[in-house]
């Protein structure tokens, strides 16, 4: 019982996963589903060979980028992002772009190939209130990578589409913090998880046709009593009970007391 306990715990810890924002084929740097919408970024691009965010600080250096299509500025040729740092250089080129997503759900893509092996990661934070999208430099967690939050109503499954906001965003997009802001996650099951409650199932079924063939072959029972175990499949539900009681009472009694207490106001 304690093994099947275990497997239990463990289905159900890896049961549930964040859905991936896989790239569409035909916008790999600009298109990715996920929950069965489109986070679409390239309403919020420049087609004319500029940045569409042109010199966001980012401590004494300036930085410039482009979702979708690469733009040329001074040193940086043909690139997706462009650092400013007493000379220009590239942080990544379009060709390199990948949608990638955390195990919070935050939904990001990150350009590779830059001046020197840098790259850069633009975290897509959804805001269904901002049609006007945003560029903020959060650092350089790692030598020569450099980390940006994007906020825009586009950062929203089905939020925009090519020609820009669609007024049908809903929950999801990356990033986290503000009320209005959501992770682009949804669960779905995941392969280990579904494999061990697989297991699981088959060896409970097991567990009790083999248990009731013992108890009435060798053991001679016979209605309920065939059960394995009896007695502690028939308090099961009397200590889940008891479980609930344990954990939940203090909070209960936590707010109740919370209630009772009178409002004492300043004079």
């Amino acid at each position: 019982m304690k093994l099947l306990a275990v497997l239990v715990f463990v289905a159900l810890v890896s049961f549930v996963k964040c859905e991936k924002c896989e790239a569409d084929n035909k916008h790999a740097s600009c298109v990715c589903a996920i929950g069965g919408k489109n986070i679409d970024l390239r309403s919020l691009a420049h087609n004319d060979g500029t940045a569409a965010f042109h010199d966001i600080k980012g401590g004494s250096d300036s930085y410039s980028y482009n979702p979708c299509n690469s733009f040329t500025d001074g040193g940086c040729n043909e690139v997706a992002g462009c650092q400013n740092a007493g000379g220009k250089r590239s942080m990544g080129t379009q060709s390199s772009a990948t949608f990638e997503t955390s195990d919070k759900g935050v939904v990001s893509v990150t350009y590779k190939g830059g001046n020197g092996g840098r790259n850069m990661i633009v975290k897509l934070e959804c805001n269904q209130d901002q049609k006007t999208a945003s560029l903020k430099f959060d650092g350089e967690p790692s030598k020569l990578q450099y980390s940006f939050t994007l906020t825009s109503v586009c950062a929203c499954p089905g939020g925009c589409n090519e020609k820009g906001p669609t007024g049908g965003g809903g929950g999801g997009g990356g990033g986290g913090g503000k009320s209005k802001s959501h992770h682009s996650s949804s669960s779905k099951i995941g392969v280990p998880g579904l494999v061990i409650l697989s297991v699981f199932v088959i060896l409970i079924i097991a567990y009790f046709v083999a248990g009731m063939i013992i108890m009435r072959v060798k053991y001679e029972k016979t209605g309920a009593d065939i059960i394995p175990n009896k007695g502690f499949w028939t308090s099961l539900p009397f200590l889940v009970k008891d479980g609930f009681v344990f954990t939940f009472t203090p909070c209960i009694n936590c707010v109740r007391r919370k209630q009772g207490y009178s409002t004492v106001e300043k004079t």
